[in-house]
Parts: C-alpha cells; structure tokens; sequence
C-alpha cells in the first residue's frame, strides 16, 4: 500500500504544496497552455526544464558581474539618466549584440533631439527607425505596436517619467515578443524601482562615474558600481582649455556685429 502511495505521490501531475520540483533533474515542472506566445510569456511553460534566460553583456567586467552576465536579451530595462548622459555609450554592446538579428531598432527620443551625427556612425545605422511623438502617450502606443510587429529587435524609448503599471505592461509584452525595450528618463518621480528586468541609475561624482542597480533579474541589487565612461566625470579639461588659451590672439574668437 506504502508502495502504491509513494509512487502516486511522485507522479509530475501531482501538486505537492511547497515542493513544485517533480522533474528529474529538479527544475519545477511547467503545464503548457498550448498556445506558444503566453506559454513564453509565463516564463516558459512547456519549454525545456533547466532553460537559462539569455543575456547580452555590457562590455563592463564589474557591471556584469552585478547583472549576473548582463542585459537579459527579451523584457524591458530602465535606465535613469538624462538625454546626452552617456546612456547610449553604456548600451552600445548591447545594441550591436540585438543587431545582429538584422531586425529593426526603434528609437523614440520623444519631444528629444538624437545625434544625427552620433547616429549615423553607428554600426546598427541602416536597421534604425527614429519615430517621433508629439506626447508620452503616443510613444507608448507606438512602442507597443513596434514589439507587437515581431519586426524589431530592440525599442530605446526617451520619457520624462514612467508609471510602475506602463513598465510592467512593456515588460510583459517585450518577453512575449522577444524583444528588449530600454526606457530612458531622469528617474526623480520613481522613487521606487520599476518592476523591469533591469532599473539602473547613471551617476557621477567629481571624478568617477557609478552605476546604482535599483532592481536586477536574477540578482542583488547594488550600489555605486564604478565604471569606464567615455564622458569626463566633471569639466575640468574643458575650464583648462579656456584658462588657458583665453588670451591667445590665434585662438581668439571672431566676432562680428
């Protein structure tokens, strides 16, 4: 009888309260619905048991560490910093990475101005759409029609604020539709992290730039990572230029009226 229990007990159908491991291997068993996208949307139902998420490195040894091996590939990630901060240079291995599915990127700099220069040096130039907004709504609509195309590997979307429920909804749709969505504003009216797979904050002090990770998919969050930027941390370069070439006659600027 012992005998006919344990067997029934240990059969994969069987919920067994707070012991969901029932597979071989010990990875929690999942029932599929049958229909792709939403078993791709609940975290893989019906997909292989030990399945790790995919993830694009950042270029930065300590800040990939923290991210326990970078960007994951499909979901959305905030990144808190202003226009021209730098942002685009931290994400610049992960674009080239997303590029290489010859899908489109979509950029939505909403109401903000993109480097025509800055972009059409870029690797990714001939995959890249700038869609302009005249408002924050229509830049959501519009980024959401964008996932929903299937047609782009990855949308960098500008806003002065995001709502926790606008975050959840793109990261939602974003792992169902394989696509990475990176939403960029200031960050001051979230004062809690988003609920996105990554919520990272750009700082610097006088002399080095940090990486502050509110919220991280897989790991810890962290504070005050330091890394490499290619933007000096104050402009001190600059006020010594000035200092001293200021009263040079060959440097002076010409001035008419």
């Amino acid at each position: 009888m012992s005998a006919s229990i344990s067997s029934l007990i240990k059969h994969p159908l069987v919920f067994r309260g707070r012991d969901h491991r029932h597979t071989a291997d010990g990875e929690e068993a999942r029932l599929p619905f049958g229909q792709a996208n939403l078993d791709k949307a609940c975290a893989g139902g019906g997909a292989a048991p030990g399945a790790k998420e995919a993830r694009l490195p950042l270029g930065r040894a300590n800040l990939d560490k923290a991210c326990a091996g970078g960007v994951p590939a499909a979901g959305a990630m905030s990144i808190r910093a202003l226009a021209g901060q730098g942002e685009l240079q931290l994400l610049n291995n992960v674009l080239l990475q997303k590029a290489a599915t010859q899908k489109r990127i979509i950029w939505l700099p909403n109401r903000m101005h993109l480097n025509p220069n800055w972009m059409s040096q870029t690797p990714y130039q001939q995959q890249s759409w700038v869609v302009n907004t005249t408002n924050e709504a229509d830049a959501l609509w519009a980024c959401e029609q964008a996932i929903r195309s299937q047609a782009c590997c990855c949308v960098v979307m500008y806003l002065a604020q995001i709502e926790p429920k606008a975050a959840r909804r793109l990261q939602v749709l974003a792992r169902q539709y394989d696509c990475l969505v990176v939403l960029v504003h200031p960050g001051h009216r979230s004062p809690g992290a988003l609920p996105v797979n990554i919520d990272m904050e750009l700082m610097f002090n006088s002399r080095q730039w940090f990486v502050h990770l509110h919220r991280v998919s897989g790991a810890w969050p962290q504070q005050h990572i330091a890394i490499e930027h290619p933007l000096p941390a104050s402009n001190s370069a600059i006020v010594n230029a000035f200092r001293q070439y200021s009263n040079s006659a060959a440097t002076a600027i010409h001035e008419v009226s």
